[in-house]
Order: structure tokens, then sequence, then C-alpha cells
């Protein structure tokens, strides 16, 4: 969805400032908080997935000059060559945790839980259609017992939990859940960074459903991941002493097709687990560094720990399509909700949600119209996205009265000075209207997005509706068209354009019952 008067586009508004640094971010971080100068779409920066930054490199050409008259010069080399010995060692060190156990299942606490029962499942025949079962990244998460999973990695102040779902359509289906501690205690006195991602996708196309999409991929994968192989038996086969290290692929038996392969890097020691389960692919991460003692994680820990996982969103993915819901906010609109107000046909929703200290979930629905032509007729359809946005402030000053309100301050504000916007877009509003028996307060705003340098482009119409209702604020928005469309040659045929009108009354009209149900 292009940007507009709010921000990033399928981003929250952000979070605020982070706190302190410690572990490599990871696959998928969460958005930031509240605050930040109006931009884009949503006010301000804070995309899902960050994590680390590239590998340092060296310093440059310069090097100090020569000692003069003897002095400490040799005394300097010697202690410098012991300290490269020294780092050497320590890198061979963790190369040997790359590598697996004879035993092919890694000892330790975890080992003596009582363990799932592990899912043989014989290849799953080529079929069209395939039937996608929903998921949401809550649910991803859901599916890691609480109490195993804070074995892994503890609720802390520097950490927390992501989950999004990515996609939610009848041909695709993503999803993903994580978990983050900057600062966890590991045992024994020892702080270290701990992260645990995982992450499911099906898709199927007109040329391969989605068990034969997620074989074709997976086999792809695979070979990648072969041909990067660069520790076996514990020793560096590519001739370096430095650089990220991937051990042997070790076959498992979660699924259809599994694998795991450990490997060392900028985020510490990690075991990933890719699984094949149907057109499901799969993909499990730990890992993670320690800030005392030793530097990483025994590779038998990780390992141990991601196969657990595996075994339970395996189990998670094997339940019938039939018996899941979407749970949360984003399960109070039904498809047909959002279809009774708009127009046939409507996908989603797609989830987003950040369990840090300020609580947000977002919704969207994709509307387009489907549209009976003949092959080789020239049609348009009307339609765009739905967006619902629950943000909990968890009360105080800064709560959601005070983000409320300036809020509504802020728009008054961008069309008093003529709009927002710089070389590229411009974004112009209309006057703010308040808006009675919705929540304890709401408002409405209608603004139109230009682009200076494509004056013959069509400016991109949006509708806001603001909600306060008790420590949350909800916001819905909907851009994209709503009447129009249809066959080109057909009579009476008129472009798919915004109405005001018909956007405002459709958005109100899912706007009251998700109020009715966050509450």
């Amino acid at each position: 969805m292009p940007g507009g008067p709010h921000g990033h586009p399928g981003g929250f508004p952000p979070a605020g400032a982070g706190g302190p640094g410690g572990g490599p971010g990871g696959r998928h971080a969460g958005p930031g908080g509240p605050g930040g100068a109006p931009g884009g779409r949503h006010a301000g920066p804070g995309g899902w997935h960050g994590g680390p930054a590239g590998p340092g490199g060296a310093g440059g050409g310069w090097r100090p000059p020569p000692p003069r008259g003897g002095g400490k010069g040799p005394l300097i080399a010697v202690l410098a060559g012991l300290a490269v010995i020294m780092l050497i060692g320590a890198v061979v060190g963790g190369w040997l945790l790359l590598r697996p156990d004879d035993g092919g299942r890694p000892p330790g606490a975890l080992e003596r839980e009582d363990r799932l029962p592990t899912l043989k499942r014989k290849p799953t025949p080529s079929v069209a259609p395939v039937k996608l079962r929903a998921i949401t990244g809550d649910q991803l998460c859901a599916a890691v017992p609480d109490a195993f999973r804070k074995s892994l990695v503890t609720d802390g102040r520097y950490g927390g939990k992501d989950a999004s779902t990515g996609a939610a359509t009848e041909s695709e289906k993503r999803a993903a859940c994580s978990w983050s501690d900057n600062k966890m205690d590991v045992g024994g006195g020892v702080l270290g960074h701990r992260s645990l991602s995982i992450s499911v996708e099906a898709r199927s196309g007109e040329r391969e459903n989605a068990v034969e999409r997620a074989k074709r991929r997976f086999a792809d994968d695979k070979k990648a991941h072969e041909r990067r192989v660069n520790v076996r038996d514990g020793k560096r086969v590519d001739g370096r002493t430095s650089g990220s290290a991937f051990g042997e692929l070790t076959q498992l038996q979660y699924g259809d097709e599994s694998y795991s392969q450990s490997s060392i890097g900028h985020s510490g020691l990690k075991a990933a687990v890719h699984i094949r389960q149907g057109p499901w692919l799969i993909k499990v991460e730990y890992g993670g560094s320690n800030r005392s003692g030793a530097k990483y994680p025994t590779g038998d820990e990780v390992r141990a720990a991601a196969n657990k996982v595996a075994e339970h969103v395996t189990a998670e993915m094997a339940k019938d399509a039939g018996k899941v819901r979407i749970d949360g906010p984003c399960g109070i609109l039904t498809v047909k909700n959002v279809e009774s107000a708009f127009f046939p046909a409507v996908s989603g929703p797609s989830v987003g949600t950040n369990d840090g200290r300020i609580k947000q979930t977002a919704c969207t629905w994709n509307i387009r119209e489907q549209v009976k032509h003949e092959p080789g007729q020239e049609f348009t359809a009307r339609g765009g996205e739905l967006t619902a946005r629950v943000v909990d402030w968890g009360g105080g000053d800064t709560g959601s009265a005070f983000q409320f309100d300036r809020d509504a301050k802020k728009y008054d504000r961008y069309r008093a000075q003529g709009g927002i916007g710089n070389e590229v877009t411009h974004t112009t509003f209309e006057a703010r209207e308040e808006i009675s028996g919705l929540g304890e307060k709401a408002f409405a705003v209608e603004s139109a997005t230009t682009r200076p340098k494509e004056p013959d482009r069509k400016p991109t119409r949006e509708i806001l509706v603001k909600v306060l209702s008790g420590e949350k604020t909800i916001e819905f928005t909907f851009r994209g068209t709503t009447t129009g469309g249809g066959v080109v040659e057909a009579p009476g045929y008129q472009e798919p354009v915004f109405d005001p009108a018909a956007a405002r009354k459709a958005v109100m009209e899912v706007a009251k019952p998700f109020v009715d149900g966050v509450k």
C-alpha cells in the first residue's frame, strides 16, 4: 500500500526509544513506541523486521610509525601474537559446537521432559486445489507451551514477543512469531542474548499448487544450505579463520522432509530447523551468545531446543483447518462483515501484533471486487485495503486520552498549514469531523496524496476514523476506490473512484461492531 498521511504502510506508530543494546536483532523486530514526527503512514518509523548490521571490517590502511630506540616494541609484538593465538583458539572451539552429537539426540535438561510424539507423515501427493488452514502469528506463538518457551527465552525488560500474519488469503498463508531477550540470566551468574523465531508459509499459484511449490522450494533451499557448509567434523574446510561458519546438515524426522543446520555468526551460535509438511514450509531458529564466561551456548543445547520447538509447531500445523479460528481483535469481524460493508470479494485479515510495553495489533483486509467478464475483455475493479489498528496505551499521563487528543490537534495543524509532504509526495487534509456514538470520542478525517513530479497521476484518497475507547485507541483506515469499475466497453462504464460518502459509510459500518468487540 503506498505511503500516505500517516507513516509506513502496515507498520505501527513508533513506540519510543528502545532499551540498551545487548544481543543482535532478531528476525522479527517489533515496532517502536509512541510519539515521533509525522511522516508517511502512521507517523514515524518502525518496521517489523530488524536485524543485526553487517559484519564489521578491519580498519583502514594507516599504520603507526615504527618505535624509536627499541622501547616496548618487541613486548607488544609478543603480546599481540599471543592474543591472535587465543582468538583463533576460541573460534576453533566455537566450530566444534557445530558438530551434532554422535547419538543424534542432544543430551541435557530438555531431553528429560516428556517428548511429544514425532510426526512422521507420508509425502502428500500433489493435488489441486490444496486447502490451506488459517494460521496467525498469535496462534503460532501459542503453539509453544509458555513454561517451555520461558526456559529458552525469558520475558525481560530488554526483550519481548513479536507476532505477524503476513498473508491470509485462500492461496497464500504466512505467519511468524519471535521472542528475544538481550539480558537473560542463562545460569551461573552469566547474562546472555537468546532469541527464538518461528515462521510458516504456504502459497499456490496458477502453475503449481501449494504442495508442489513447497517441494520445489524445500529442495532448492536444502541445496543452498548444503553449498554453504564450511565446517565438517568441527574443522573449517574453506581455509579461512574468520567469518560465518555453517555446519553440516542433519536429517530429522519431522513432517514430510526436514533437516537442521547449526551456524556461528554475528547473532551468535544458532540452530535452524527446516521442515516441509504437506504444503507448509516451516522454519525454527534458536540461539544466542553470552556476555561473560563461554562465548556461546553449547551446540547440543541450541539443537535440542530448536528440535523440541519444531515438534510443537508441526503438531500445531497438522491440525484440521476447520478447527482453527482467528483470535484477538482481528477475529471480531468476519470476511462476510467486511464484504457486507464494502463489496465482494474480501480476503484476510493479515495480522500484526507487538506485545511490548505498549501492546499493538493491526488487522488488514484486502478488498477487490470480482468483475464478471469474457476472455479478452478489458475491465477494471474497485477495491483497496481496510486496516484496523488497536493500541493499548496502558493508562498514565501519556495514555490513550492524551494520544487521541494529540492526534486530533495534529490533523488540525496539518490542514492549517496546507498539508505535509516533500518533493515526492504531498498530502492535504479535509476538515476533521467529530463523530458521536462511537466509543468515548471519535473523529474522521479525509486526505488526498499527490505526487508533485507526476502531475497527471490521480491522487490517492483515504479516510481515517480514530476512536478513543478506555485505555485504547482504535484507528480505521480505508484507501482505495468505492464506486465504478466493470467491463470497460459496457454501457455506462465509469472508472473506479473514491467516493468519500460511500467510504465513510462502509468504514462506520465495520467500526461500531469492532469497537464493541474490543471493549
